[in-house]
């Protein structure tokens, strides 16, 4: 692969969290400002919600930290392929957590803008930030990445 391919979309100069920052902001401005009505709406369950969503991405941030791994999406390579704990159920704890997260303040913000914030988050990350990480981690640890990708699913 050339040094061109391998090189980061300028879309991930901001890290995921920081996409899913501006996302729900955005929603909350739309909200406020257009009057948006509630469609779904719940402060309680939507706090649970991104509790457990915290929950999740917390716990593949640890697991990073624990393997001595960069957790910087454009670093140039990471000392260890994780595949355990919860790197054994989903390739991507870290977004999958980020993303229910965003669906919990979607529920707390109630209205459709909230529901949009969590979908545009997966977009950018399913299409633009996991395939820019998946290709590295394949050109740096090769079979027993493919083997990995094939026994643990992206998302759940």
């Amino acid at each position: 692969m050339s040094d061109d391919q391998s090189r980061p979309s300028i879309l991930l100069i901001i890290p995921p969290p920081g996409w899913a920052l501006l996302f729900i902001l955005a929603a909350w401005g739309a909200s406020r400002v257009f009057a948006l009505p509630a469609v779904i709406q719940s402060t309680l369950g939507g706090w649970i919600i991104f509790a457990a969503g915290f929950a999740v991405s917390a716990s593949g941030r640890l697991a990073f930290a624990r393997a001595g791994t960069e957790v910087l999406p454009v670093s140039k390579k990471n000392s260890a392929l994780v595949a355990s704990g919860p790197f054994g159920v989903t390739r991507n704890p870290m977004y999958l957590g980020i993303l229910i997260a965003l669906l919990g303040l979607a529920v707390v913000l109630g209205t459709v803008a909230g529901f949009v914030a969590a979908l545009a988050f997966f977009v950018f990350v399913n299409f633009i930030s996991i395939p820019y990480e998946e290709e590295k981690m394949e050109r740096q640890f090769g079979e027993e990445f493919r083997a990995y990708k094939k026994r643990v699913r992206r998302w759940i």
